[in-house]
Parts: C-alpha cells; sequence; structure tokens
C-alpha cells in the first residue's frame, strides 16, 4: 500500500475536522454578535443619558434664568416706586407694574409693596397675611431675608415656606434704596407648583421625569409619574438670591431608552437565530453533499472496475470469436473437397457413366444426392458467413443484367415451386438500369429470399419484382405464405434463427437460420440493404435496395482463410443444374420487360411495368 494511502483514522479525523471548524466559526460569531448588540446597548444607554443630562442642565439655567427674570422685574419695580413722588404717584405705579406683573407671569402669587418694618402698604394678588396689620418681620422665615436684602442691598430669598393659601412656596423681597438709606421693600411670593410646572413642563416635554428638593433634603416639586425604580439621578444645583438653593434631579430610568433597546436586541437575536440557523442548514447540506460525494467516487470506482472487467470480457470475447470464425473457416475449407467428390460421382454415377444403376440402387443414391447438396449448401453457407466475419468476402463488381439474374434465379427455383404446386412470377419493369455490382452475390441473395418464400408457402405464389427504386433499384420477393410476427420481423435476420422451429424433426426441412443472416450481410456488402414486412398469415415481402454502383471495397485485415480451389465444386453444381435444367417441369410466368405484363393472381405490392418512376 502507498505510503500517502488514507486509513479509516485520517478519514475520521478529517471527516471530523470539517464540523469543528464550522463549529467554532459559528461560536466567534454568535460571541461577536453578542458583544456587538451589548456595544450597541451601551451606546444607547449612554446617548440616553446624556440627553438626559443635557436636559438636566437646561432645566437647571432654564430655572435660574426664571428667577433671575422676575428678580430683574421686581428690581425695576423697586426702583420706580421709589422715585415716585409722593405717596399718591407711588401707589399708581405700582398698581400698574405690579397687575403687569402677574399677568406676564402667574407664577408669582402675590407682589406687596413694604414698609421698612415689613408692614404691608399695598398687595396685588392671592397671598394675603393671616391678620391685617401684621408685618412681615413678625415670621420668622421672613425676617431673615429682610434682613439681609437690608444689610446687602440685594435681593435675598427665603427659606421654603407656606404660603398664606398654604400652598408650599417662597418669598423674594428686593430693597428699596433711597441712595444709602432703606425706605422700603417690594416683594413676591412664588408657588412653587406653578413656577416649576412653567419653567420645567416645557423644556423636558414629559420625556424625563424631575423632582426639585430643597435645601433640608424636602421634595418641593415633583413631576407626574416620577419613577419608583431608576437606574441614576442627575443632580443640578439652583442658587436662588440670598445664598439659598434647591436640588433638581433628573430621572434615568431602567431599561430605557425602552424601544430602542428592545429593537436592537431582538433584532440583533433574530439575526444570530438566522445566522446559526443558515449555518447549521450549510453545515447540514455540506455533510449531506460529502456523503454523496462519497457514494458517489465509491460508485465511480465499481463502475470503472466493472468497466475494466466488461472491456476484458469483450476482448475475450472477439478473441473467441475470432478464433470460432478461423475454426469454421478451416473445418468448412476441409469439409467442402470430399463433399465435391461425393457429390460429382453421385451425379456421375446417376448419369450411368460406370454402368446403368439398378432401380432398387436409384432411390438410395438419389438420396445421397439430396443429403450431399443439403451438407454442401450447410458448408457454404457457413463458410460464406466466417468470410463475410472476417472481412474476406471477395467481390468482383461489373455491370450486370438483372433480367439474366432474374432467368438464372427462376431456372434454379422452379422445381422446389412446381413440386409444391406454386406459381413463381418475375417481373421486371420497363427502362430497368444496368447496375454495377457483384452478380455472383445478388444471385445467392435473390436465391435464398426466393427459396425461403417457396419453403414457407403453401398455397398461393411467389412473386419477385424488380423496378427503379429511389437512387437505385429495388427487387421485392413477395410471398402467401405463413407470413411473421412483428416480434420476430428483426430475429429473423439472426444467424442461426428460424421463424418456425419444428423441433428436432427433419434437419434437411427446418434449415438452419443461416440463409437471411447471410443475405442481408450480402446486401450490405453490396451497399444495399434488405428489409422485410409481414402479417401472420398474409404472407411476407422482403425488399433488397441496391444502388445503381456498389461502393468501393474496404476490407479489414483478420485472420485469414484458406484458399481453395473450387473446380470440383463448380463441376459438381454445373452437374446438379443440368439435371434441373434436363426435368420433364413445366415452364414458369415470367414477363419481359419488353412487354407489358399480365396481371398476377395473388400477388400484392407489384408495380405495373412503366411505372418504375
Amino acid at each position: 500500500m502507498s505510503a500517502h494511502a488514507s486509513t479509516p483514522a485520517d478519514d475520521l479525523r478529517r471527516g471530523l475536522a470539517g464540523p469543528i471548524r464550522w463549529r467554532l466559526l459559528l461560536a466567534v460569531v454568535v460571541i461577536g454578535g453578542i458583544a456587538l448588540l451589548h456595544r450597541i446597548d451601551a451606546l444607547l444607554t449612554r446617548e440616553y443619558e446624556r440627553e438626559a443630562m443635557a436636559q438636566a442642565i437646561q432645566g437647571d439655567a432654564l430655572i435660574e434664568g426664571f428667577i433671575r427674570q422676575r428678580v430683574q422685574l421686581l428690581t425695576t419695580l423697586a426702583a420706580l416706586t421709589g422715585s415716585a413722588h409722593g405717596a399718591r404717584d407711588e401707589s399708581e405705579r405700582f398698581d400698574v407694574l405690579a397687575n403687569e406683573i402677574r399677568r406676564e407671569m402667574p407664577d408669582i402669587a402675590t407682589v406687596y409693596l413694604l414698609d421698612t418694618r415689613g408692614g404691608v402698604r399695598a398687595a396685588r394678588g392671592e397671598d394675603a397675611l393671616p391678620e391685617p396689620g401684621v408685618a412681615h418681620r413678625a415670621f420668622p422665615l421672613r425676617a431673615p431675608a429682610m434682613r439681609q436684602a437690608a444689610e446687602e442691598h440685594a435681593p435675598a430669598a427665603t427659606a421654603p415656606l407656606r404660603l398664606a393659601d398654604g400652598r408650599p412656596g417662597t418669598l423674594l423681597y428686593v430693597p428699596i434704596m433711597d441712595g444709602e438709606r432703606l425706605t422700603g421693600y417690594v416683594a413676591a411670593a412664588f408657588a412653587y407648583e406653578r413656577l416649576f410646572t412653567r419653567a420645567l413642563a416645557g423644556q423636558l416635554r414629559g420625556r424625563f421625569s424631575y423632582r426639585v428638593s430643597d435645601e433640608r433634603g424636602e421634595i418641593i416639586a415633583t413631576s407626574v409619574g416620577y419613577p419608583e425604580h431608576i437606574a441614576r439621578d442627575i443632580t443640578r444645583d439652583i442658587t436662588l438670591p440670598g445664598g439659598h438653593g434647591w436640588q433638581l434631579d433628573v430621572a434615568v430610568e431602567s431599561m430605557q431608552p425602552f424601544t430602542a433597546r428592545a429593537i436592537n436586541w431582538v433584532t440583533g437575536a433574530l439575526v444570530l437565530l438566522l445566522v446559526t440557523f443558515l449555518a447549521l442548514r450549510e453545515e447540514v447540506r455540506a455533510r449531506r453533499f460529502a456523503a454523496y460525494s462519497r457514494d458517489l467516487e465509491l460508485l465511480s470506482r465499481d463502475l470503472l472496475d466493472a468497466n475494466m472487467r466488461l472491456e476484458e470480457r469483450a476482448q475475450q470475447i472477439a478473441e473467441a470469436n475470432r478464433a470460432k470464425s478461423r475454426f469454421l473457416a478451416n473445418v468448412s475449407h476441409e469439409l467442402r473437397t470430399p463433399l465435391n467428390a461425393i457429390v460429382g460421382y453421385n451425379a456421375l454415377a446417376l448419369d450411368g457413366m460406370y454402368g446403368e444403376v439398378p432401380a432398387t440402387l436409384r432411390g438410395s443414391h438419389e438420396r445421397i444426392q439430396a443429403a450431399a447438396d443439403h451438407l454442401l449448401g450447410l458448408v457454404n453457407d457457413v463458410l460464406d458467413l466466417s468470410k463475410i466475419e472476417v472481412g474476406r468476402m471477395e467481390r468482383e463488381i461489373e455491370p450486370v443484367d438483372l433480367d439474366s439474374i432474374l432467368d438464372s434465379v427462376a431456372t434454379v427455383v422452379e422445381p422446389a415451386a412446381e413440386a409444391k404446386g406454386l406459381r413463381v412470377d418475375m417481373v421486371a419493369t420497363r427502362n430497368l438500369p444496368t447496375i454495377e455490382t457483384d452478380a455472383r452475390h445478388l444471385r445467392q441473395i435473390l436465391l435464398n429470399l426466393t427459396a425461403n418464400a417457396i419453403k414457407f408457402t403453401e398455397r398461393g405464389s411467389v412473386t419477385v419484382v424488380a423496378r427503379r427504386g429511389g437512387p437505385g433499384v429495388q427487387i421485392t420477393v413477395e410471398d402467401t405464405g405463413i407470413g411473421i410476427a412483428s416480434g420476430d420481423l428483426e430475429r429473423i435476420f439472426e444467424e442461426f434463427e428460424q421463424v418456425r422451429p419444428s423441433g428436432r424433426g427433419d434437419s434437411m426441412q427446418r434449415g438452419t437460420g443461416l440463409g437471411l443472416a447471410i443475405a442481408r450481410k450480402l446486401s450490405r456488402l453490396l451497399g444495399g440493404e434488405l428489409t422485410v414486412t409481414s402479417q401472420v398469415g398474409q404472407g411476407s415481402c422482403f425488399t433488397l435496395s441496391l444502388p445503381l454502383v456498389a461502393p468501393a471495397q474496404h476490407t479489414t485485415p483478420s485472420t485469414a482463410v484458406p484458399a481453395y480451389s473450387s473446380g470440383e465444386a463448380e463441376r459438381a453444381r454445373e452437374i446438379v443444374v443440368e439435371s434441373m435444367q434436363q426435368s420433364q417441369a413445366p415452364p414458369m410466368n415470367r414477363q419481359q420487360a419488353s412487354s407489358p405484363a399480365p396481371s398476377i393472381p395473388g400477388a400484392r405490392g407489384v408495380d405495373a411495368p412503366g411505372s418504375e418512376d
């Protein structure tokens, strides 16, 4: 065995290596896909947190901007009232500006005009002190902011407190200064709910929840639906005038942004599942294809082995056929010489060459003559068949007159037809051309066909018609015999096949089954073809088609058939022919091409004179 030949273990390792590589690659793809999905999820979460941070910063700036805007308005109000000429002018200025402020800023519940002690000189809005005449300094959460504003000459806000109506809020005090002297305060009460709703609702647009805590950690404002479970809070400090401040918390909920993350994971999972399914399906298909390939390879090897065995067998059969042909040719040749002697001397005895043959012996001599003729015909057929098979059948191409061929055939078959009471009609159409072919082979074909027709026809007639047909001539031999079944139309042209074998019986009556086989081979040797049509019980029609000029002979080198001298055989045949010609048989019907042909009773498919075209 070759050093590189594969073993079952090698095949197994190679078979397992493919699936392992496939699965490792699939595992890498799946792990990479999950990592990518996690990365995308983190990016979505981070982007959401960035957006929440941006919203928190904007919310912080917005609230501080709201507060600064209101402080500026209150400072303007304080300056205008402080520069008024008289109490009436002060009151009118305060009323106009206070009403405008409350109309433009609904989050301011009340606007106050206070004296230096915190007493209410004028008020516009919803908030009011519990009792008239009570000063703001009387409240612990309001007094520190008022002192801080007076000392710093700047606005100051109170700590978270309850307004007069009970709502949570804060107050902002702005001092009214006349140079360095404090002349009063302008104050504004802010309600948390209105302030944060107005400041934050439009900015956060309901996407993010928020809450605001005071400096003590108490929640002073919260959005609707603030979540209980959050991922983290984004915190921003809001500074108020005077040092107080608030804390803004924007909530980042868990699993947010839910829609984007859900789409990411669901789509990614579906893609990974699809990739896994396709990879596994391709692996299964690849394994099936590999199995089919192995089976096909094994089958191809078996077919190659079988083909080699068939080629060897064909060579053996060809060699056997060549050996058979050589044997038949040699045996047939060796048998012809003594048979010719038997036929010739027996014919001489019957002719009285050696004296008158007694009547008691004449029957035996005639039987010897018939048996010898039959045996000689069998040997001739076998020898002809062997010569055709080995490509040694010689041809003598010469101009041939079909009329003379038909006459010679009629002369030979006349006694057999007369003995059975059959009529043989020979028909040659007008203007029948002279063809160039082998006369001896053509005569042999027609003798075989006509003798075969007579043999299988019990009553009626046998008709032979020669006419122009296509590019050459056609000769038909038609009988009214037993016919041939459709399944046997090709089998009858095979060697040693008979249309109606009759058991063992008399071999001289059964024949050898070589006549039609030799006739077809000879017809093809002459460049023609022999075909048959038949109906059981109605007769058969054999058609021989020949070209006007036989093709050149192509011989195939083969085993040589020993040459022999046919002098004795030809002499014996001449004696037989002469004896037949001297018999007292009535003449057959013969239509010459030069005269119109009479109607032929019982004949089918015979052309009338002059209809060959």
